[in-house]
């Protein structure tokens, strides 16, 4: 038991997996725990991934408008070149 509990159901969460990283001269320890409620934590499994899905296409779409930002800077870079000549 790891002393702590679901935020959404209040039950005591499980350690599910625990594993050590090198990092730099330090070792860090994960360790991964769900809800004890198996329902619970589909619930929880579910809206987790409904966010990742979210980060992710606002990413895409800010990587979007950088790439269009950036060809709007490089075409008009281009054209006043092609005005100086």
């Amino acid at each position: 038991m790891t002393g702590s509990v679901c935020t959404r159901c209040g039950k005591p969460r499980i350690v599910v997996k625990t594993y050590e990283e090198k990092v730099e001269t330090s070792t860090v320890t994960y360790t991964i725990t769900e809800c004890s409620d198996p329902d619970c934590q589909k619930q929880v499994n579910k809206t987790l991934l409904t966010e990742k899905k979210k980060r992710q296409f606002i990413k895409d779409e800010q990587v979007k408008r950088e790439d269009a930002r950036r060809k709007i800077i490089e075409d008009k870079k281009a054209e006043r070149e092609a005005e100086k000549e």
